[in-house]
This record gives structure tokens, sequence and C-alpha cells, in this order.
């Protein structure tokens, strides 16, 4: 498959782009290379290979979820001018 140029200004037009005559071919250019390597990959067998997620293995093996005391609470409430338990008190708005 290969764009031309009129192609090219009608994707630049529907991605709000206002392109100049170099800019135009450029992107004709770049975007046919792509092109050619999309039709390479098409070329390929994949028989047999597992579809990717990502390029990260996300087969790790995670650690329990669970909640802990990190302290914060207490010190957030020591710095507060005006606290009542667990709450930070603050003027009423009128």
């Amino acid at each position: 498959m290969s764009l031309d140029r009129e192609e090219v200004i009608k994707i630049a037009k529907l991605a709000n782009l206002r392109l100049t005559d170099e800019e135009i071919d450029k992107y004709s250019g770049d975007l046919n290379a792509i092109l050619g390597y999309v039709e390479q990959l098409q070329e390929l067998d994949t028989t047999g290979v597992e579809p990717m997620i990502g390029a990260i293995n996300h087969n790790k093996e995670l650690r329990e979820d669970k909640a802990v005391d990190s302290g914060l609470q207490a010190k957030m409430l020591a710095n507060a001018p005006d606290s009542e338990g667990t709450a930070i008190k603050v003027p009423q708005m009128s």
C-alpha cells in the first residue's frame, strides 16, 4: 500500500494539521516507509506465537495487599493547627 500526496493531505486535515508543501512531501515518504514495514510484518508466519500484552513480564509474583500503619496520620495531625480525634478542624465557612 502506498499513500499519494492527496491522501496525506486528507490525513492531515482529519488530524487538524496544517502542513506546508515540504512537510507533505516529507510525511508522505515517512508514512509510506512505515506502511512498507507493516507489509513486511504481515508476511511473517505467527502461527503458535502467543499474543504479547507488553514488553514487561506480567507473570511476576505479587505481594499480599494489606493495610499497614505508616504513621503519616499521626504526623499530619501533629502539624495541624487544630484537630479532633482523627480529623483536622478548620474554620467554618459562612
